[in-house]
């Protein structure tokens, strides 16, 4: 029987309960109504012993208010059953187990006996067939059921039901409240609920609540149905209770896979530190030899690699002044024709409001469509690239308003009809020879205020498939912008302007012959250190470049150099200081990447090779498109070749200069020849004969990576004839050095910004002198960082190995520290998640000592993972390491395995768990029960 008298409770200031003196009887269903808010849960939190609280509640002749917290919680567990209004069960564990909890707490049953209870309590709500079902798949009312015989399972005096029906649908609900009726014959049912209707159709005695105070106590005479439900008399266990290891244990593995990447990155990082003491103690010195062998396969060890000590680039595109390119062009006449000008601006969104150009002196308005301000910046020169065939007869010299046009038939039909002459072009080449036929451009930007006609002769035209403008000037644009139209210009092309008719200003050279022959001689000179020169393009010439092959542009862009980087150049003074120095290969970002840190080396972007054109369009529809994850997992077909820095390891194509003589064919004569392994056209042919037809390669123009995990790729396929063959048993290409800079701008289009050299790698003749070389290296060129790779890593490798016992110690201290935080940071994540469970253990009865179990299982588990993990790459590692580092680069390797590893590693993992839970035990003792469950 429960009495209450006097009963008070606070929040703050806020009083809920005011002075409740209530009784309730030994068995029955009492149903407590009242609104949200009135105090009904917390005067049923106060009656478990959830609650602090003033007054007396006496349950059984105990006043539970004077009991120990670990007496209460023994209590509870005994004599209460919980039902809540969301359920509140373990959401990963099956419908049995949850049942099955309170029962393996507090009973010394068998284990069969155990089992019978609670498949018979199943089958009595209605869950026979639902008993191994993982209860987050159960639905609303699935889960109540389950809860309500987890109530019972103790068979207690006292079933405390927290809104019971409140997530339930009305046929759910009433099922529900008839199995507590059935309960209610035998045990006290007191049910927390706001509806009213549904509860006192089975209420034995309600309780209305309103502002913290019985208004009305209404007792029922109702006819109780005959169905009974089998509860067994109310067991009282003396075992100490403890929650079983099995139901632990299953427990931390359900977190455990249901936060598998964190269990994952956890173990992964715990048993890298363990497995580090493992192979201090087992391979030692043995190791060494294979890394030094492994590293020597990468990178030559005869090779020093100079490099940039510190990065002191501007980003920004800046144009170098006219000035300063007119004193290049006349100083190297011989590739330069002259100095141009382009303006970077978006003239359809200058003038938006008109852009067009009309015939003048006309009695009404004749536009002509096709020609805009545009073409005035992307005219063409008439003495590099005039047309063919001029009307009526050909001009070379034209004044500042005179223009020859390139007219399509459209075009000269247009301008007929406006001059009420015949529509063709000997007719419009006959008014032209006897009259003067004036154009006017009209441009005008209303949000700028902006109005403006400039007038101009049209002397000839020619006919075109898409309208240009030529002139005898080499700037007329700049004169047309900048003298008639009055536009201020600014050099700093990338920045931004305060005024948004700025026009930017770049200068261009426009040379004479093939822009590669350019741009490899202006490499070598140091007249041209300060630039960049840069190929023009579509960013340039939009219109002027559409669908033209980088081979035949023959603007080159004039920038600053704001980009720090090692003048090519540079490779001839290292000679002078060191003459072992040759076959230097150039590192740059967009062509050919030298990492020396990781010892990397290889093409920037992916290239595939093939001698089939067909299966290699087939190759970049796949890698066009490839998820992060997946991505270069695509199996190549077996006459496709890939190069790309991370698989020089990998069978992947790399690079060298010609260094060698070559085994059959000729020296390469031009950027689209090469020479290669004897290896490479065994896989693309089947022979090792220089083939009669083209290599083709897809080389990767451009890489986006999109928020979805997607990386898009556009590939451009160039043609590369073989000259000669090389015996090497790995895939080489064979050029000479400055290829790999000439072939990506002038093939491939890669920017010149992207092609700044930032390593030079070299090979040095005499390996025996390579310190004596980088020694004098630096003190000739103390900006510049020179190093061979190898040296430094083989030097720490025999220090490391040499003290690798004596520093097991402070190895194994790291370690532990490291796992230990590791380990400590996954337990509070693991109690923070788990919170509800520990609050719903905690309400049930377990007291504070056991619910710090479900802390130390997980961190048992995970160690004990760790160990395992760590034990299994440790033989793995001892195993493969010499097959696959002797086999792949020579040699062979043997390890004398030591199982002292293994158990140092276990009382390791063991010393991790035990700190690492002391750490967090506090942690689960402040959970409050009730506050957790609200989680």
């Amino acid at each position: 029987m429960i009495k209450v008298r006097n009963l008070h409770k606070k929040y703050g200031q806020e009083e809920i309960l005011k002075g409740i003196d209530i009784s309730f009887p030994e068995t029955g269903l009492v149903v407590i109504y009242g609104p949200s808010g009135c105090g009904k849960t917390t005067l049923l939190n106060c009656l478990s012993g959830l609650l602090p609280f003033t007054g007396d509640i006496e349950i059984d002749g105990k006043h539970i208010n004077q009991l120990e917290e670990n007496e209460l919680n023994r209590f509870r567990i005994n004599n209460i059953g919980f039902i809540f209004q969301d359920f509140k069960l373990f959401e990963n564990e099956s419908v049995i187990n949850n049942v099955l909890f309170p029962i393996e707490v507090i009973s010394h049953r068998d284990k069969e006996s155990k089992y019978r209870k609670a498949h018979e309590l199943l089958r009595l709500v209605g869950l026979k067939r639902k008993e191994k079902q993982i209860v987050s798949k159960l639905s609303g009312g699935e889960k109540q059921r389950t809860c309500i015989a987890r109530s019972l399972i103790n068979s207690p005096k006292y079933i405390f039901a927290d809104e019971p029906t409140g997530a339930l649908d009305s046929k759910t609900a009433k099922e529900v409240m008839e199995i507590l009726e059935c309960i209610s014959k035998k045990s006290l049912v007191i049910i927390v609920s706001h509806d009213q209707e549904l509860t006192e159709q089975y209420a034995d005695e309600t309780i209305v609540m309103k502002d913290g105070e019985v208004l009305e106590i209404r007792k029922h005479n109702r006819y109780k149905t005959s169905k009974n439900l089998i509860i067994e008399k109310h067991i009282v266990s003396q075992k100490k209770h403890a929650i079983p290891l099995y139901f632990l244990f299953h427990h931390a593995l359900s977190s455990m896979k249901q936060k598998k990447w964190r269990t994952l990155i956890c173990n992964g990082v715990t048993s890298l530190g363990l497995l580090g003491v493992g192979l201090a103690i087992s391979l030692s010195s043995s190791i060494s030899i294979n890394i030094k062998k492994a590293y020597t396969s990468l990178i030559d060890e005869s090779k020093v690699i100079a490099s940039l000590k510190e990065d002191n680039s501007i980003y920004g595109l800046y144009s170098a002044s006219y000035y300063e390119a007119l004193e290049l062009k006349d100083k190297y006449s011989d590739y330069i024709v002259d100095v141009g000008v382009d303006y970077l601006a978006n003239f359809e969104s200058y003038f938006p409001d008109d852009n067009t150009i009309a015939i003048a002196d006309t009695f009404y308005y004749s536009p002509i469509n096709g020609i805009s301000a545009r073409h005035i910046n992307e005219y063409k020169w008439i003495d590099v690239e005039g047309p063919g065939k001029m009307y009526p007869e050909r001009v070379e010299q034209l004044q500042e308003d005179e223009v020859v046009m390139g007219l399509s038939i459209s075009m000269i039909h247009d301008i007929c009809f406006a001059l009420k002459i015949e529509r063709t072009v000997e007719s419009l080449s006959r008014y032209l020879i006897n009259n003067t036929l004036k154009f006017y451009f009209h441009f005008e930007n209303d949000a700028w205020q902006y109005d403006d006609e400039q007038l101009v002769t049209l002397k000839a035209f020619s006919l075109e498939r898409n309208p240009c403008i030529y002139h005898s000037s080499h700037r007329w644009n700049e004169y047309m912008f900048e003298t008639r139209m009055r536009f201020p210009t600014s050099d700093n092309v990338s920045g931004s302007e305060t005024i948004p008719w700025i026009l930017k200003k770049v200068y261009y050279f426009q040379i004479k012959d093939r822009n590669e022959d350019f741009l490899s001689f202006a490499r070598y000179q140091k007249d041209f250190d300060p630039y960049i020169l840069e190929i023009a393009n579509t960013n340039y010439f939009p219109w002027l470049y559409v669908g033209a092959d980088v081979r035949d542009i023959s603007r080159i862009m004039f920038f600053f150099n704001t980009i720090d980087c090692i003048p090519p150049r540079y490779y001839s003074y290292f000679q002078t200081i060191s003459n072992e120095l040759n076959n230097p290969i150039y590192g740059t970002i967009g062509g050919y990447s030298i990492f020396p840190s990781s010892l990397m080396m290889g093409f920037s972007n992916y290239m595939y090779f093939s001698s089939n054109e067909e299966t290699l369009i087939e190759v970049i529809d796949i890698n066009t498109t490839l998820n992060i994850d997946s991505n270069e997992r695509s199996v190549l077909p077996d006459d496709v070749l890939s190069g790309h820095y991370s698989q020089s390891m990998n069978g992947g194509v790399n690079f060298s200069p010609i260094k060698e003589n070559l085994s059959s064919g000729s020296m390469p004569k031009s950027i689209d020849e090469i020479v290669v392994s004897t290896s490479f056209l065994k896989k693309l042919t089947g022979s090792t004969s220089i083939p009669k037809d083209t290599i083709k390669v897809a080389v990767t123009t451009s890489e986006v990576a999109k928020p979805n995990g997607e990386v898009v790729r556009d590939f451009k396929i160039l043609e590369l004839r073989v000259t000669g063959v090389i015996k090497n048993d790995k895939p080489f290409i064979y050029q000479n050095s400055d290829w790999l800079i000439s072939f990506f701008q002038s093939r491939v289009g890669v920017s010149a910004y992207y092609l700044m050299v930032n390593t030079i790698a070299m090979d040095v003749s005499n390996e025996k002198h390579i310190e004596e070389v980088i020694s004098k290296l630096s003190k000739a060129f103390p900006d510049y960082s020179f190093m061979n790779p190898l040296t430094d890593i083989n030097e720490s490798i025999d220090e490391v190995c040499g003290y690798i016992e004596i520093a097991l110690a402070g190895f194994s201290s790291i370690a532990i520290m490291i796992s230990i935080m590791l380990l400590t940071i996954s337990n509070y994540l693991h109690v923070l998640e788990s919170q509800k469970e520990i609050g719903l253990a905690r309400c049930i009865g377990i007291n504070k000592r056991e619910a710090r179990k479900f802390l130390y299982s997980h961190s048992v588990i995970m160690c004990l993972a760790s160990f395992l993990f760590a034990s299994i790459e440790l033989v793995i590692i001892n195993i493969i390491i010499g097959y696959l580092l002797g086999n792949e680069f020579g040699g062979g390797f043997a390890v004398d395995f030591d199982f002292k590893g293994i158990l140092i590693m276990f009382v390791l993992a063991v010393t991790i768990s035990f700190i690492s839970s002391f750490l967090m035990a506090k942690s689960v003792s402040k959970i409050s029960p009730l506050e957790a469950l609200k989680k």
